[in-house]
This record gives structure tokens, C-alpha cells and sequence, in this order.
């Protein structure tokens, strides 16, 4: 055993296995080591309370709490207020002073520098003796006035930084919602959410590391790894659809459940609720988008914000018509969420003749801009969906300031002419002219 994450993997192994003594000895060390470590000083306290010591236990939780919301880390502390609200209903007031702190009213929210947590690599003192834990009659008091005192660390910055998404919330509303947060509390392995479910909840993670896996041709594909502030599970609540991926626990994990039912329940503002969502999950989706179309590749981080800001964000229902055969080409078209058919009326027959399904990510809209010529197919919604919209004006600057954005969009362009040349022929005799192969 030489590092602290060693100290901590050591304490986590002996926490698991239910030797409640040696794990607290553990604990209490790691704490002495470094008082900032907020995760260790929490264990320390769910060993106490696994040990029948409530009270010191509890004593822990309020003062972390108070510690943790003032330093800038909102989802450890509300962790704490919801196991105190467990061994105690009454303590739940608390959860109000978290909400009126990180409100959209609140005047401490702005940019802060936090407290830095404690570093895992530092290397532990050479006569560090872990083989013989102290009796319990010692180790109890001991641990317990460790782990209660902050004084070491009691220094707050003047501003903390908002919640993604809850920060968005009044006060009084914020409160409500966080009333009806359940707290998981999650060993590596086990199951978080499942590809294929209804998604009736979106999750925050307060601490710990996940991994989201997607199943396909009966292959598992690693997706993403997820820290302490991610939020997920979000766009099956929002869409109505099944869970597009699993999402596992990888280490010890604490997560906020938000339940759709009782969000609903507790938040007469469901609106509000449901509009910072909603916004939260565009923003999401839109920042995701523009780190991986291909359209968006060419862009440097900065260009992608400017960028982002210019584009106007469509909701249409599905069966929507969104470009009409015949009209001018008004803009650029990005699907975010949902989908869109590309097709064609047939003249003699009147058949409507599919062209193309596009999906999330991709664009429309191009090949009318760049020819300069009206539209010669329809684009409907598919299903409910978000189209994000970039007005012809700026498009013409876009692809004049920047040559391989213009370079995909032409080679787009080729591609899906020749597709619809493919398309049309199945379909009718004589061959199609240069302005029946621009469809959009």
C-alpha cells in the first residue's frame, strides 16, 4: 500500500465486506491525511451509521452538508441531506437552504474557483500501520471527532457555481423537486438503466464514475465514461422513447433519481420543470451535435459557440412539412432530435416516391442553397422532432469564410443527387432533368 488511492481502495474493499472496524480506521486516517477529501469523510460516516452510531454519523452528514454546498460542491452535500432526511423526516428543511443557495435567484451563483479535492497519487508515510486497528471503545470517539471537524477546511469562495439544469429552477420550485429526489446508492457492476426501457427518470451523478454501453449485433460498445455532475437518462424521458443504452456502475457511485411521476407531483410548476429540461436536453443535444456532424468538424471550439448562438431551434410535430417541392431555398436544416423523409411526388401516378430517412446529426437543405435553385422535393417529420434552422444569409457566409465546410456540403450534395437519380429511375421512363435532381 503506497498512495492514497490505495489507502482508499484498501478502505472501500474492507467497507464492502462488512469489517465495519477496520474500514472506519481507514477512513479516519484518510481524512487526517487530507481533510478535503469530502468522499472520504462521507464513507467515514456511512461506517458509523453501519456500526449503529447514529448520532456521530449524523453529526457528520449536517456538517459536510453545510461544508459542501459553501464550497461549491452542491450534489455531495444534497447526498448527505438525503440520508439525514432518511434517519429523520424533520431534517429535510435543510434541502430548502441548498435550493435558496443554488436558486435562479440566488445572489452567490457566478464563476468561482472550488476548493481542489484531494489527490489520489500522494504517497502515503512509511510507518502508516493499518494491520491493528485501535479497539472499538477508542476508535469510535476518535473517528467521530475527525470526521465532524471542518475546521481545517471551513474556507468558501465568494460565488458557487450553478447546477446545470437546477439553477435554472426558483427557488421555492428547486426545493420541491429536490423533495422528490431519490438517492441510489450503487456498487461497481451493478445496473443503472437498461437499453430498450421506458424512460420514466433522468439521473444525476453526485460522485463516482459510470460507463454507458450500447448492445448491437449482439456486441457490447463502450459509448462514454461519466463523472461526479453528469446528468443522463434525460432524452428517453424527454423524446417518450425506449433507452437507447445501459449505463453500469463502474466504481462506488451515489446518483440523484429524478422520477418522472413525482417531479409532476411535487412541482405545481410542472411547466417550469419541464422547460428547463427541455432546455437543458437541447443545449445537450446541440453541443453534442457540434462536436461530432461532420458538417462541424472543420470549426474550432470558439467558432462552434458563435455559431451555435445563430441557429434557430424548430419544433415540429411529425407529419410536419418542413421545404416544399418548388420552393426557394430558404436555409440550412439540422436535425437534432427526431427525424425527417426526403421524397418525391411521382407526375403520372401521383406516387409519393421516399428518397431518404435522415436522422439526428444530419443536414438538409444544402444543395437548393448552393445551386441556388428552388427545392424540387418535400421534407417532412417523420415523428416529433427538433430542427435546428440557419438562415440563407448566413449559411452564404459560412461556406465563403470557411473552404472545408463548403468542400463536405458540395460532396454531400453530389452524393445525394445521385442517390435520388437512383431513386426516380425505379419510377419513371425519361430521364430526369438537372433541376429534378435538386430535391432540396
Amino acid at each position: 500500500m503506497q498512495t492514497v488511492h490505495d489507502l482508499r481502495a484498501h478502505a472501500d474493499a474492507k467497507l464492502f465486506a462488512g469489517e465495519f472496524l477496520p474500514a472506519l480506521h481507514a477512513y479516519a486516517v484518510l481524512v487526517q491525511l487530507q481533510p478535503n477529501d469530502l468522499d472520504a469523510r462521507l464513507r467515514l460516516a456511512d461506517t458509523l451509521l453501519a456500526m449503529g452510531e447514529v448520532q456521530a454519523a449524523g453529526l457528520i452528514y449536517m456538517k459536510l452538508a453545510q461544508h459542501a454546498a459553501n464550497a461549491g460542491y452542491p450534489l455531495r452535500a444534497l447526498v448527505c441531506l438525503l440520508i439525514l432526511r432518511e434517519l429523520e423526516p424533520e431534517l429535510g428543511k435543510h434541502v430548502e437552504e441548498l435550493a435558496t443557495l443554488y436558486g435562479k435567484e440566488s445572489g452567490r451563483l457566478g464563476r468561482s474557483v472550488r476548493m481542489s479535492l484531494a489527490s489520489t497519487s500522494i504517497q502515503l508515510p512509511g510507518d502508516l500501520n493499518l494491520d491493528d486497528p485501535p479497539p472499538a471503545e477508542e476508535l469510535l470517539p476518535a473517528a467521530a471527532k475527525i470526521g465532524a471537524d471542518i475546521s481545517r477546511i471551513a474556507a468558501y469562495p465568494e460565488k458557487v457555481p450553478p447546477l446545470p439544469l437546477f439553477s435554472e429552477l426558483p427557488a421555492e420550485t428547486f426545493a420541491r423537486v429536490l423533495g422528490a429526489v431519490k438517492l441510489l446508492r450503487k456498487r461497481p457492476g451493478e445496473v443503472i438503466l437498461e437499453q430498450g426501457q421506458e424512460g420514466m427518470a433522468f439521473y444525476v451523478l453526485a460522485r463516482g464514475r459510470v460507463r454507458v454501453e450500447r448492445e448491437a449485433n449482439g456486441q457490447t460498445m463502450v459509448l462514454a465514461k461519466l463523472h461526479g455532475g453528469a446528468i443522463f437518462g434525460e432524452m428517453a424521458l424527454v423524446s417518450a422513447e425506449p433507452r437507447s443504452a445501459t449505463v453500469v456502475a463502474e466504481e462506488d457511485c451515489d446518483l440523484l433519481q429524478f422520477d418522472k411521476v413525482a417531479l409532476a407531483a411535487a412541482a405545481s410548476e410542472a411547466t417550469t420543470v419541464g422547460a428547463a429540461l427541455d432546455k437543458f436536453t437541447r443545449e445537450r443535444l446541440l453541443t453534442n451535435l457540434l462536436g461530432t456532424a461532420p458538417l462541424f468538424r472543420p470549426l474550432d471550439r470558439t467558432q462552434r459557440l458563435d455559431l451555435a448562438r445563430r441557429f434557430k431551434a424548430l419544433d415540429v410535430a411529425a407529419g410536419t412539412g418542413i421545404i416544399r417541392d418548388g420552393d426557394p431555398g430558404k436555409g440550412l436544416y439540422v436535425i437534432l432530435s427526431g427525424g425527417v423523409e426526403v421524397w418525391k411526388t411521382e407526375a403520372e401516378t401521383g406516387e409519393k416516391v421516399l428518397l431518404a430517412n435522415l436522422g439526428p446529426g444530419e443536414v438538409f437543405g444544402e444543395i437548393s442553397l448552393l445551386h441556388e435553385e428552388a427545392a424540387t422535393a418535400n421534407v417532412s417529420a417523420a415523428k416529433k422532432s427538433t430542427i435546428l434552422f440557419l438562415a440563407r444569409e448566413l449559411f452564404q457566409r459560412l461556406v465563403e469564410a470557411i473552404a472545408e465546410i463548403r468542400e463536405y456540403i458540395e460532396n454531400l450534395g453530389d452524393e445525394r443527387l445521385m442517390d435520388t437519380r437512383l431513386s426516380m429511375e425505379t419510377t419513371e421512363s425519361e430521364p430526369l432533368t438537372d433541376d429534378d435532381l435538386l430535391f432540396i
